[in-house]
């Protein structure tokens, strides 16, 4: 999670790795795409990968089985919380960690009502 806030070689070993851990499809030129589940060294497990090459962002799924506390991801990426967790409609979308560095951002999110688990990880450079 904090390889992203490096930089570009940072977020160069994610893509990388997404490469070796998931059989990634592509999608359409410079897009691909990982189906899971896939069992990470610590543990966790991933249920999808996508990566948008041009655009260079990187979305993660995080399997709900293995559940990774937003307070133990938001900690060691340096993630603060955006106290805005409902949409325009008032539905409650989960809460949102964000954290910058390097050029990068990224985004954590939970699961809706109860906030225990992280459900996906989102990567993209900053707008310049």
């Amino acid at each position: 999670m904090r390889w992203p806030l490096e930089g570009a070689a940072g977020k160069e070993k994610v893509t990388q790795a997404l490469g070796r851990l998931f059989q990634m499809k592509e999608l359409r030129a410079s897009q691909f795409s990982g189906q899971g589940p896939v069992r990470l060294a610590d543990g966790h497990m991933l249920s999808f990968a996508y990566i948008r090459k041009l655009s260079g962002e990187i979305d993660l799924g995080i399997d709900p089985s293995s559940c990774v506390a937003p307070e133990w991801a938001a900690a060691i990426t340096g993630a603060l919380l955006n106290p805005v967790y409902q949409d325009a409609h008032g539905v409650d979308r989960g809460k949102q960690y964000d954290a910058t560095g390097n050029g990068i951002a990224l985004r954590i999110n939970t699961t809706p009502v109860t906030y225990r688990c992280v459900t996906a990880i989102h990567i993209h450079p900053l707008s310049k």
